[in-house]
């Protein structure tokens, strides 16, 4: 079963574990992106912290997981979601374990609210078509341009935790809704780090985003600790990406790349690892929306929101967690997730766990955010 494997995971983590991560300084290098692009929307502020800060979307979820024998009966989670061209998408992963091979549906959606699955009793992107994952492939960002679409996927490569993860790219041009063929990659885009580095073990979650300086991608890096913090890499190509890296810290963990984001401060709701991270630019700044967790065992999973006005230096949210997993009626835990920033309203689609099942849950929030 999916959490008690997790538990497993957590557990093994909890004996590696190493002392917290002391936070270091951080400076701007020349070529991260800090300008919006054009479409960026305008930034919502917080006025006051509304309880809750997401409403949830009724009791029952927005995407079902497949029917008694599909590729995704036992599990579904949010993937890649993107509004473009007047309609929501979202590339959703399906599974019926973990880890355990995936494929990756198409759905799609005119407000948020209500979705069209456009599969029948297969994906459209599997596991098998990469051929460098060796247990799981999760599609967790996308993007539209030149009238294709541009997949950002991470593996899953090993049964141990720390597991052992890399961030691949694919590509579809073809048109159409019904995602005829994806095009991989020979190679993966982004590698853990140098043995000893903060992140040699895995790098997952990735979100990219398209800015006028090129693409920045935020990312979970994972150490031998199994401790996870928040990276972020750049490229002008989405093909090459170069790691975030302050010159001035010399420690082992971060000789080659930093984190921008590190866990909270002792005894804090998000003290043991920080990842997912999800990020949107706006006209006067950033915003992420990061899960957390509190111990080693990952028991206590919510949601935090950090705003930044370069996109590399963070500050929590005064009004941290925004979201737990008992939002959702019935579920005891939630686990992955994505979000859409669109007209003021932040659309979050949440993995949320029912009975040791998973389907996709919708949840809004409207009002402004400022850094």
């Amino acid at each position: 079963m999916r959490r008690i494997l997790f538990l497993v995971f957590f557990l093994l983590l909890l004996s590696a574990c190493a002392p917290p991560v002391t936070p270091v300084p951080t400076i701007i290098p020349t070529e991260i992106p800090i300008t919006p692009t054009s479409q960026a929307t305008s930034t919502p502020q917080i006025t006051a912290m509304p309880v809750p800060f997401f409403t949830v979307y009724g009791d029952e979820p927005i995407v079902s997981k497949g029917q008694p024998g599909t590729w995704d009966d036992r599990f579904t989670d949010p993937g890649a979601v993107i509004y473009h061209d007047g309609m929501f998408h979202m590339f959703r992963n399906g599974f019926r374990g973990f880890p355990a091979p995936s494929q990756v549906g198409y759905v799609t959606s005119p407000d948020g609210f209500t979705w069209t699955k456009h599969e029948t009793d297969s994906a459209s992107f599997k596991t098998s078509d990469v051929l460098y994952a060796k247990i799981a492939v999760y599609a967790s960002s996308v993007i539209h341009e030149d009238n294709c679409w541009v997949l950002f996927f991470y593996t899953w490569d090993s049964n141990s935790y720390p597991s052992a993860s890399v961030i691949g790219r694919a590509t579809e041009c073809i048109g159409g809704p019904a995602m005829a063929q994806w095009f991989v990659d020979t190679e993966p885009i982004l590698q853990p780090g140098a043995d000893g580095a903060w992140d040699d073990k895995q790098v997952l979650a990735p979100h990219v985003l398209k800015t006028d300086n090129g693409y920045v991608m935020y990312y979970s890096g994972v150490g031998a600790s199994g401790i996870q913090m928040i990276g972020m890499a750049t490229s002008k190509d989405e093909v090459h990406w170069t790691k975030y890296n302050d010159s001035t810290t010399t420690n082992t963990l971060f000789a080659d790349s930093d984190p921008v984001f590190q866990p909270g401060e002792k005894g804090a709701w998000d003290a043991a690892w920080v990842h997912q991270p999800r990020v949107f630019q706006t006209s006067t700044g950033w915003i992420m929306i990061y899960r957390g967790v509190s111990d080693t065992r990952g028991a206590n999973m919510k949601l935090g929101l950090a705003t930044s006005e370069d996109g590399i230096h963070w500050e929590r949210y005064a009004g941290n967690p925004i979201f737990k997993p008992s939002d959702i009626k019935g579920a005891r835990q939630f686990w992955f997730t994505n979000a859409v920033l669109k007209d003021d309203v932040i659309y979050l689609f949440v993995e949320g766990d029912i009975s040791q099942t998973t389907q996709i849950y919708l949840a809004t929030h409207e009002g402004e955010i400022i850094p």
